[in-house]
């Protein structure tokens, strides 16, 4: 039996938005391999938003990196071989965060890019915190 790589989840960016990305993951895992029988290998390390963001209005940039960093490590030391932050606004920060950890991270603005670019889409919408909307980290990309 082949060894699936297992996933690392930096949480709590919001909740729900952790809830939404685990349940998606599940169901697109198990569509792909045609069983409901069988789940991906998932740890989630969930921080506190409310921090980060104090961090953030603080413009403690550093320790947001460090902060968020220090999860994706704790996912490492969970076994994970690569991970995700769910969640816009700590990609605010995507390479301080990586250079703070030896696990892989997904940019979700890279992923986001590729997607608008394989749908051709030319217009596209962003909601988010002030932070992530008084940035332009999402706009360059595109």
């Amino acid at each position: 039996m082949i060894q699936m790589q297992k996933l690392g989840i930096i949480g709590g960016i919001g909740p729900e938005a952790t809830m939404n990305y685990y349940s998606a993951i599940i169901k697109r895992y198990q569509e792909r391999i045609g069983t409901d029988k069988e789940l991906p290998r998932i740890t989630i390390e969930s921080i506190n938003m409310y921090h980060m963001f104090r961090l953030l209005d603080a413009q403690q940039y550093d320790k947001v990196a460090g902060y968020v960093g220090a999860a994706a490590n704790n996912l490492l030391k969970a076994g994970c071989d690569f991970g995700l932050m769910c969640g816009n606004t700590p990609h605010l920060l995507f390479d301080q965060i990586q250079a703070r950890t030896d696990l892989p991270l997904l940019s979700i603005v890279e992923t986001a890019v590729a997607a608008a670019q394989q749908l051709h889409l030319q217009r596209l919408a962003l909601l988010d915190t002030k932070f992530t909307m008084q940035s332009d980290f999402f706009i360059k990309p595109f």
